[in-house]
């Protein structure tokens, strides 16, 4: 009897094995959602020809300069984004650092807090894909609550790390097909979660290089789903 319920609890691991093996590493629903994260509509030029969208990451490290406001909403961002670098880390997959300084000419990213305009981030990167240099503005007139503008700088922090952006049809889609996806393309108020940490570790993995298109991506999932 002992070895007739020891094979079978064999049987039942190789099974449970054989059935994880078969599952695809990266689903549906995820491939669309980083297609649509990393792959968002190219940019259009001066002469408003629109260039095909490419993969875009940091190819050097990250050194963070914070600008502005008053020393109380400096130091909330900064612990907020001190967190949010500490979870992220370990999905950069060691492809780059990230870190702070108090000198502003140490920086390749500025926040700052002194802006009157729209809050957002602006990138540069070169013709490969490779993004060098950031600025991230906060509007402190517009959000004048400490937390939501913490909040708010860490979940840009992590668009900015390769140029993670949604636009309207591509958020309507995703939401009407899989809403499990939902509170990840329709709110920034939110902490990032284990989906977030998923799209960073493909971004920053090995097979993934800067200036890759739609059919890289595709063939990408394909080989590692196989």
């Amino acid at each position: 009897m002992k070895r007739i319920a020891l094979l079978s609890g064999c049987i039942c691991l190789m099974a449970t094995a054989w059935s994880q093996s078969q599952s695809p590493l990266y689903d549906s629903s995820f491939r669309a959602l980083y297609k649509a994260a990393a792959l968002h509509p190219g940019y259009a030029n001066r002469r408003g020809v629109i260039h095909d969208s490419i993969v875009k990451r940091w190819d050097k490290d990250i050194t963070i300069y914070i600008k502005g406001s008053d020393g109380k909403s400096r130091k909330e961002i900064l612990e907020r984004l001190k967190n949010t670098v500490s979870l992220i880390s370990p999905s950069l997959n060691n492809k780059i650092s990230i870190s702070f300084t108090d000198e502003k000419r140490n920086a390749n990213y500025l926040i700052n807090l002194d802006y009157n305009g729209r809050s957002g981030w602006h990138l540069k990167w070169d013709a490969l894909g490779n993004i060098y240099s950031c600025i991230l503005f906060i509007n402190t007139r517009e959000i004048f609550n400490h937390e939501q503008r913490a909040g708010l700088a860490s979940h840009y922090f992590y668009q900015s790390l390769g140029d993670f952006v949604f636009n309207k049809k591509e958020r309507a889609v995703l939401l009407k097909n899989d809403s499990t996806i939902a509170s990840n393309v329709s709110v920034w108020r939110r902490d990032i979660n284990d989906i977030d940490l998923r799209i960073l570790k493909v971004h920053y993995s090995d097979d993934i290089k800067p200036g890759m298109v739609e059919k890289d991506i595709d063939q990408f999932f394909t080989t590692h789903n196989n």
